[in-house]
């Protein structure tokens, strides 16, 4: 594997995006309390990170992470069996995006580019209005790191440089031949930030460069007593429609007067019933994201497509300050073969998992 890293970064304040990335609505009016959360972050400013080494070493270890790694660089392309792919800061939001910038599979001389626009960590949101709801992830200083004696690589936000207060880390580690792990762990250290209806969303955008196929496939059913089968899922309602549940879970309650209803929407069916998805682009290729949970009563997954992007969330229930939550997942960039492959690709890793998390 090879690894090409940029320039070091330093502490700084990215601009506002204004493009919208949202999940989807259901027919049903908003449920929800009616008041929104006081807020008196809108004009939060992060404080310098004096000491980045420490307070990033702090961080990871606060989050169980054991490895130690390098000062934060902007940019690094990580060439890893037959992907090449590139992690980003956010020291060029929003015209770079923080996460996976790029990412291309090559076949002899053919370079096949997954993105339009990476996968990226576009919302962290509550139940309540608040100003922080959109862009938040895209916002503030989020750090690039290498591990020093291992494979993987770390996206950092330092809970000081966040108006949630909240340290979360990605962990990005290659699976050769066409594959990229990822693991991602939060704490939350005021959880009053997030009001009474005590849940916080995080959402995941990321724009396809061409689809073969404007849908999203996944196994699930289409009505309550359905049984499981293949669903082919494509919301074609614009920017206030996309979002899938698990089997069993529920729609979130939020205030009527909040500022990014179409992050909490979400259709009654389908649903998915194993969590794993996958979307055709172009050039016979395919893009398969996969999970180690589906639904709990106090965390989830939940699906969003609205063509060119095919996103996901994770919510996290009952929140409790300092205490660590996470998920691990699996993205996937190859040439298509049939969905039963993409089933046969979830299930290898799903039965490979080590215990935990």
């Amino acid at each position: 594997m090879k690894r090409i890293v940029g320039n070091p970064t330093v502490p700084f304040l990215a601009l506002v995006a204004t493009l919208c990335c949202s999940a989807g609505c259901s027919e049903r009016p908003p449920t929800g309390t009616g008041g929104a959360l006081e807020n008196d972050t809108a004009g939060f400013v992060p404080p310098a990170l004096d000491d980045p080494r420490t307070a990033i070493s702090e961080t990871l270890d606060g989050l169980g992470f054991t490895e130690t790694v390098d000062p934060p660089v902007d940019v690094m392309e990580i060439e890893s069996g037959r992907l090449v792919f590139m992690i980003c800061d956010n020291s060029r939001s929003v015209s770079v995006l923080n996460g996976l910038q790029s990412l291309v599979h090559r076949d002899g001389e053919d370079r096949f580019e997954a993105f339009k626009a990476g996968l990226n960590l576009e919302h962290l949101y509550s139940g309540h209005r608040d100003d922080h709801n959109r862009f938040c992830p895209r916002r503030y200083p989020f750090l690039v790191c290498r591990d020093t004696e291992g494979p993987s690589f770390f996206l950092i936000r330092v809970a000081s440089q966040s108006p949630w207060s909240v340290d979360h880390v990605t962990r990005l580690t290659p699976a050769p031949p066409h594959a990229i792990d990822i693991e991602f762990r939060c704490r939350f250290h005021d959880v009053a930030r997030f009001g009474t209806l005590g849940y916080a969303g995080f959402f995941w955008a990321n724009y396809m460069h061409q689809l073969q196929d404007v849908g999203i496939h996944f196994r699930g059913v289409d009505n309550a007593n359905g049984e499981e089968q293949w669903i082919r899922a494509n919301s074609m309602g614009g920017w206030e429609t996309g979002t899938y549940l698990a089997a069993g879970a529920s729609p979130l309650t939020f205030d009527s007067d909040h500022n990014m209803k179409s992050n909490l929407r979400s259709f009654d069916y389908p649903r998915f019933t194993q969590p794993f998805l996958f979307c055709r682009a172009a050039n016979n290729m395919v893009l398969i994201l996969m999970f180690d949970r589906l639904q709990s009563e106090h965390d989830e997954i939940r699906f969003s497509q609205f063509a060119p992007a095919v996103d996901f969330q994770y919510v996290i229930h009952g929140l409790k300050s300092e205490k660590r939550y996470g998920f691990r997942a699996r993205l996937v960039w190859k040439p298509w073969v049939t969905a039963d492959d993409c089933l046969r690709e979830f299930r290898s890793w799903q039965s490979a998992l080590p215990a935990g998390n």
